[in-house]
């Protein structure tokens, strides 16, 4: 049955101005055909979760290979944002690969030491590696891909080498120097919280940086013995053996380092300007390995001394 309006014709009319006067106050659009509608947005689309998400959810292997990803992801961000800014881009070539080869390491080493202390280990890595390819640069070489090996350490690939023995002594020490740095930068968090973390930190990068002095072809130590002579690169092979018979993997990178030794051993500084060295850089980077494995041998101690001691 049809309904009917019994409004009066005034009275409609006065309905509709002050419904005209209402839209008008309020900036919307006036509607000619004297209706409103209220149209609701749709629901926004779920967030898919991404793969790294369904990694962590599921855990085990790949769920920490997940959880250090999106720590670096999140962490190193603004890192590479401040490096990019520097110039320092090249450092980061390949920057998957190396992310990828961090990840890893990272997921190796906290299946021995936990996640928090395999990510301190892999960090001081990274800025011991980060000297060598600042040195790089400092020197007009252009640093390539850095790669991390687990529970051997890392590498960063340099374009070239150096004009001669010094330069290369130089890029060769610079990684010691700044994961010295960043192992008394653990050791002064440790006095600030007194965190034993941080003590197991500092520890661990005093340690490996004093290896990595040692005069063996495949380490740091290696690029600087050669200085006095480049014979001394023949002692390393004894400090091979020896480390080698405790980490099987050590042994690897002495084999790839035999014609390294073979050819210094061959060296003649009178025929090879590589090897020519002025009596002042010898003193300058003597007194540079001397006095770092020094302190380097010194802070060990300390380290060895808090953890023993009463806190």
């Amino acid at each position: 049955m049809p309904e009917f309006d019994s409004r009066t014709e005034l009275e409609r009319k006065l309905e509709e101005e002050e419904r005209q006067r209402a839209q008008a106050a309020s900036g919307a659009p006036p509607n000619p055909y004297g209706a409103t509608f209220n149209v609701q947005a749709p629901p926004p689309p779920q967030r898919q979760k991404s793969t790294l998400e369904k990694w962590r959810e599921k855990g085990g292997i790949l769920g920490r290979i997940a959880v250090a990803l999106m720590f670096i992801a999140k962490v190193g961000a603004p890192v590479f944002a401040l490096l990019g800014k520097l110039k320092f881009l090249l450092i980061f070539k390949g920057v998957f690969f190396t992310l990828i080869s961090m990840a890893v390491s990272i997921w190796a080493y906290s299946t021995r030491f936990g996640l928090a202390f395999g990510i301190g280990i892999v960090a001081l890595i990274f800025i011991h590696e980060s000297g060598h390819a600042i040195a790089g640069m400092m020197r007009g070489l252009k640093p390539g891909l850095m790669v991390f090996i687990p529970f051997m350490g890392a590498f960063v690939t340099i374009k070239g080498h150096g004009e001669n023995l010094e330069q290369d002594a130089f890029i060769g020490i610079m990684g010691p120097v700044f994961g010295t740095l960043a192992s008394v930068a653990s050791l002064a968090m440790f006095f600030a919280t007194q965190n034993q973390f941080w003590l197991g930190l500092a520890f661990f990068g005093f340690f490996m940086n004093l290896f990595n002095l040692a005069p063996m072809a495949p380490l740091d130590g290696g690029w600087i013995a050669p200085l006095f002579s480049p014979k001394l690169l023949a002692f390393g092979i004894v400090l091979m053996i020896y480390f080698g018979l405790q980490n099987p993997l050590i042994l690897v990178l002495g084999v790839v380092s035999i014609p390294r030794v073979i050819h210094a051993w061959k060296a003649d500084p009178a025929t090879q300007p590589y090897y020519r060295v002025s009596a002042a850089a010898k003193w300058k980077f003597g007194l540079a390995y001397v006095g770092l494995a020094a302190f380097l041998a010194a802070a060990m101690a300390i380290c060895q001394g808090l953890m023993s001691g009463p806190m």
